[in-house]
């Protein structure tokens, strides 16, 4: 306490001089509406200043909370859309349920290219399981541990997705012929299916991966090789596939039951 009496002392001048000073810009403002809506002025830029930076500060601390939240919402309409759309292939009455995970590797340079999702066994993650995000299919798992898990990318020429055109349910085999990363080829489905440019590709459902409907990309062309009664057809993607960050994990409750038919019926 002395040392601070001590300290005011040596420096009454300065406070005195401090005091006066704020005391005269006060009634200056107060008389003056010149300088009153000069100071309210100022006061208003450094204060916007100041609340611009702590905007920002907040937001940052709240991104990562927010990102959660949005990540669950999109879980959550995930599921419910993916069960509306494939009530069929509930053979045990249990709905479908999609797992959040982030990419942290996606090749895309390569010719068999892989992705590294930050979820693994531990997480409830199992192989064949169908990746997708909000926009279209990402690949598939094919192997795991506790920790992560390793997917066949959707730009892996070993790889091949049931799909069909939406409006006319003409299916065919969807794989990437290692050109342009965000470019795919729709073969094997037959010239008496009605194709326009435009039309919309979905995943057909017809394998114990993915789930029905799960949207692909629109067809960007079309052509008929030599001899042959089947289109081959170009699909532009809906989802980047040189920009995944955020990817769902679909859980297919009648995996076991589906693959025994298919393999019955072969």
């Amino acid at each position: 306490m002395q040392k601070l009496l001590n300290s005011i002392l040596r420096n009454r001048t300065l406070l005195l001089f401090l005091l006066l000073f704020c005391l005269s810009l006060q009634f200056i403002v107060k008389n003056h509406d010149y300088q009153q809506s000069s100071f309210i002025a100022f006061n208003n830029d450094l204060s916007s200043s100041f609340f611009k930076v702590r905007h920002k500060f907040t937001s940052y601390i709240k991104r990562q909370k927010h990102n959660e939240q949005l990540v669950a919402e999109n879980q959550f309409l995930l599921s419910q859309l993916i069960t509306k759309n494939n009530q069929i292939f509930l053979l045990d009455s249990i709905p479908f349920d999609v797992i959040p995970a982030e990419v942290i590797r996606n090749s895309i340079q390569l010719k068999h290219n892989y992705i590294t999702l930050n979820k693994g066994e531990k997480d409830g993650v199992k192989k064949e399981m169908g990746v997708i995000t909000a926009t279209g299919v990402v690949g598939i798992v094919n192997n795991r541990n506790a920790q992560t898990s390793g997917v066949i990318s959707l730009l892996n020429k070993s790889l091949r997705v049931n799909a069909k055109i939406k409006k006319s349910n003409h299916f065919g085999s969807l794989y990437w012929n290692g050109e342009s990363p965000n470019t795919m080829v729709l073969s094997d489905v037959p010239l008496a299916a009605k194709v326009t440019i435009g039309d919309t590709i979905v995943t057909g459902g017809m394998s114990a991966i993915f789930p029905a409907e799960i949207p692909l990309g629109v067809i960007s062309a079309t052509e008929v090789p030599i001899n042959d009664n089947y289109y081959n057809l170009r699909v532009s993607l809906f989802q980047d596939m040189t920009n995944i960050s955020q990817v769902y994990l679909v859980h297919f409750p009648s995996a076991g039951i589906i693959k025994e038919m298919i393999n019955d019926n072969e």
